[in-house]
């Protein structure tokens, strides 16, 4: 496999460290040069690796593209799967693509027992994004880039260029795919890098991926310091979110809405209602904001809350996520405590080897159900913590709790005392909540 001579650019890979060697990891793989040096690489650092090529229904090739794939994992002893998923119509085609690629990729890495998804983006993409992101008028989320570690994602070659990943293929006479939508400069990211970036390259003499790349690494320093301070922040507590600068309120309003990103006008909404300036507000995609007993709420517009009506238990992947009425729950696992601790209400952080992780479900508190909340030797009714957390008469029957044998976490509170990260903790299982994703 001519493992000396890729040992240079091995040791360059990016957001591994944390992995033992052989981790079985799960490698997002399109027969292109970038993904084939990546699951070559993967392979050379001693990593378990699973191959997976995501038919997206789009293209003729794809039956040669997914043989490619499975012949190079062939010869350097990792395993191939084929993944067929559907494209929802509408527009902005590659983004849809990607969505329903990271989410096969995802559900692969749970169904192997995986650690990791590994993407191929290099920093050629990575300057690209940002210049993406510019376009579009990003902040500084926007900005800073793709990060080389978000959640289970990992990017390990964003210190590579594509031309490594050219001379990888070509060093183990490995013959990628070429995929045409590469040369369609309809699309934006084709566009930018056939035409802008070389002519912006020429005006200023210098290489402009290095520079842009840079530029998203050190943003992305002040993003993720931006990110930990808003998890210390409570996004439901309005006065408090009132009383931030207004940078630090904004990231909390953001986090908390969750994707899609919402805009300047969406954000400031919210703060609006947090500062008393209007009792409630229109969000857009059917949700509103409303101020109850100094808490914020997000609400579907229109929905009456019947009591009546109960949102049906959903079962919850440890790691994996759940949609519970218009809330979603996702969980992850961390093998290193959290560098800003949250505070257990929207984000909470528990010890993994607490919870039976086969039968964890999202549901509504059973009438007189209790729990003993983080920090208390005693009980509590769920019903009486949510209403000390703020939530609204009618809103409390069909507020979630995360549930195994006990009840695990009380949304919008805090987790039970008896799954608290302790000294032994080995394993650190994070829970959140925010809106369903569209």
């Amino acid at each position: 496999m001519g493992a000396r001579a890729l040992t240079n650019w091995t040791e360059r890979l990016l957001a591994l460290d944390d992995l033992e060697p052989g981790a079985r990891v799960v490698a997002g793989c399109s027969g292109g040069a970038d993904s084939l040096a990546l699951l070559a690489l993967a392979c050379d650092a001693g990593f378990d690796v699973v191959a997976v090529y995501v038919d997206h229904g789009l293209r003729a090739e794809a039956a040669y593209e997914a043989a490619v794939v499975a012949l190079a994992a062939e010869r350097f002893g990792a395993e191939a799967r084929v993944v067929t998923v559907d494209v929802d119509s509408g527009g902005n085609l590659e983004a849809r693509a990607r969505d329903v690629r990271l989410r096969a990729l995802e559900h692969e890495r749970q169904a192997v027992d995986g650690n990791a998804v590994l993407l191929g983006h290099t920093r050629d993409d990575q300057a690209e994004t940002v210049l993406l992101n510019l376009l579009r008028g990003s902040g500084l989320a926007g900005l800073a880039g793709m990060a080389p570690r978000r959640g289970t994602v990992r990017r390990p070659l964003l210190q590579l260029r594509r031309a490594d990943t050219q001379q990888i293929c070509a060093l183990l006479r490995l013959a990628p795919v070429h995929d045409p939508m590469n040369e369609d400069v309809h699309y934006r990211r084709v566009w930018l890098r056939r035409e802008m970036v070389p002519r912006l390259e020429r005006g200023a003499r210098r290489d402009l991926v290095d520079v842009l790349a840079r530029q998203a690494e050190v943003l992305r320093d002040d993003d993720e310091l931006l990110d930990a301070l808003a998890n210390g922040h409570d996004p439901q507590d309005a006065a408090a979110l009132a009383g931030l600068p207004k940078p630090l309120a904004r990231r909390v309003v953001r986090n908390w809405l969750g994707l899609p990103p919402p805009s300047l006008a969406t954000v400031e909404r919210v703060l609006d209602v947090a500062s008393g300036a209007c009792r409630a507000a229109d969000l857009g995609g059917g949700r509103r904001v409303e101020r109850g007993n100094g808490r914020l709420h997000l609400v579907r517009a229109g929905d009456p809350h019947d009591a009546d009506v109960q949102p049906v238990p959903v079962r919850l992947p440890l790691p994996g996520r759940a949609s519970f009425g218009d809330l979603e729950i996702e969980a992850w696992v961390e093998h290193a405590p959290p560098a800003f601790w949250p505070d257990g209400r929207s984000i909470a952080v528990c010890d993994a080897a607490a919870v039976d992780t086969t039968r964890v479900v999202v549901r509504t508190a059973a009438a007189g159900e209790r729990f003993r909340p983080l920090g208390s030797s005693g009980s509590k009714l769920v019903r009486d913590a949510l209403a000390e957390a703020g939530v609204p008469a009618r809103r409390r029957a069909q507020a979630p709790v995360v549930v195994a044998e006990d009840v695990l976490w009380v949304v919008g509170y805090r987790i039970d005392d008896r799954i608290r990260v302790s000294e032994r903790t080995q394993q650190f299982l994070w829970l959140t909540a925010g809106p369903a994703r569209a």
